[in-house]
Parts: C-alpha cells; sequence; structure tokens
C-alpha cells in the first residue's frame, strides 16, 4: 500500500522526528522504502523581512540554513532509519521556490505512495499564508500523512 514514503523534514528537530517515527512505523508495516527530504526554505525566510527594514538589512532573528546544514538533517535522519532495518536515502532541495511545490516534485520523482509532513497546528499566520504542510496536502494527487 505504502511502497515509498516520503518523509518531509524541516528544522524543527521535534517535529521532524515525529515525522521519521511515523515514516519508520509505515516502512516497518509495510515494507517499505523511505526517501528523507528536506527543502532549504529560502521563501519564507524572504517574505519575513518587512518593507520597512533598512535596504539589504536581515533581522536579526533569520537564520539562512547553509547547505551544510540541511544535509546534515537528512543524514541524521536517513542513519536512524537505517540503524532500524529500514531502506533509506535522502535529499535536499534548493528552495528556489514553493517549499511545499519542491517537495511534491521530489515525492513525483521518487514515486511516493505517500508523504508524511509534520504540521505545528493552527497558527494565525498559517491561516493567513498557508503552512507548506496546508499547501501539500491541498496540492497533492497522492496520500498526505499530517504528523503534530
Amino acid at each position: 500500500m505504502f511502497e515509498r514514503i516520503v518523509a518531509a523534514v524541516d528544522s524543527d528537530p521535534e517535529r521532524s522526528t515525529k515525522v521519521v517515527e511515523a515514516s519508520r512505523e509505515l516502512a516497518s508495516a509495510f515494507g517499505s522504502e523511505v526517501l528523507v527530504a528536506h527543502v532549504r526554505d529560502l521563501e519564507r525566510s524572504a517574505a519575513m523581512v518587512t518593507p520597512t527594514a533598512k535596504a539589504g538589512a536581515i533581522p536579526p532573528s533569520l537564520h539562512f540554513e547553509s547547505e551544510e546544514e540541511a544535509k546534515e538533517l537528512v543524514d541524521t535522519a536517513v542513519d536512524h532509519l537505517r540503524a532500524d532495518g529500514i531502506a533509506a536515502a535522502g535529499q535536499v532541495g534548493v528552495g528556489a521556490g514553493s517549499t511545499a511545490r519542491e517537495l511534491l516534485e521530489i515525492a513525483q520523482a521518487f514515486r511516493a505512495t505517500v508523504i508524511v509532513v509534520g504540521d505545528r497546528g493552527s497558527r494565525v499566520s498559517d491561516l493567513l499564508l498557508g503552512s507548506v504542510a496546508h499547501r501539500i496536502v491541498h496540492l497533492a494527487g497522492f496520500p498526505v500523512l499530517l504528523v503534530r
């Protein structure tokens, strides 16, 4: 049923751990392969820069994730899955556009039968702008498992 799982991890350690655990349980139950995917979220970071900020200034609260940090996040999740005997690989997306669309493109290229994504619950900004998880639910042409 769920032969090919995409585990969409992000920079929140607690949420990513829950996504990996849910993916591990599915993979164990169905003998699935797992692709751990992460997209460097430059879209959201750029949107947080307000027009009133000085030109070229980056607010101190923003952290632009390096390629190495993104790879380490994915590699750690892949190692945990492999330690449990799950066939797992990883992929980091470049974050050049919509995070949700890029994750779905990764899932389609992998021929995923389900994507597991963390959802932080309803926040006002997510209701107004739409969270990545919310967009994936509405755009995916295959099952989506939301993990809270």
